[in-house]
């Protein structure tokens, strides 16, 4: 899959999530388990909730961090990958938006 221009987004009745100390703290519905995610991580969550594609998530690691953009690539990846493992991303404008 080809995510370099695809709007990824999360699949919001999936999970129930909160802020807790600089973290995000992940309930998934589909199997009840918890997951956290990391300071890093929470700023490519807070992106895909209104929807970014893999350039955007790069810069916003590169805005945020001194980091090259390889190194962010790369961390973008390993997030996206861990999400998708999960069955928590979705492609395309949520419902009831117009596109």
């Amino acid at each position: 899959m080809n995510r370099l221009n695809e709007v990824l987004r999360l699949k919001d009745d999936e999970i129930v999530w909160r802020l807790v100390d600089n973290e995000i703290v992940i309930l998934h519905r589909g199997d009840w388990q918890y997951l956290t995610v990391n300071e890093t991580g929470a700023i490519l969550w807070n992106r895909l909730l209104d929807g970014a594609n893999r350039a955007d998530l790069v810069s916003s690691l590169i805005g945020q961090y001194d980091v090259d953009e390889e190194t962010a690539a790369g961390d973008v990846d390993t997030f996206l990958t861990l999400l998708s493992e999960r069955d928590l991303l979705t492609t395309g404008v949520p419902d009831g938006a117009g596109g």
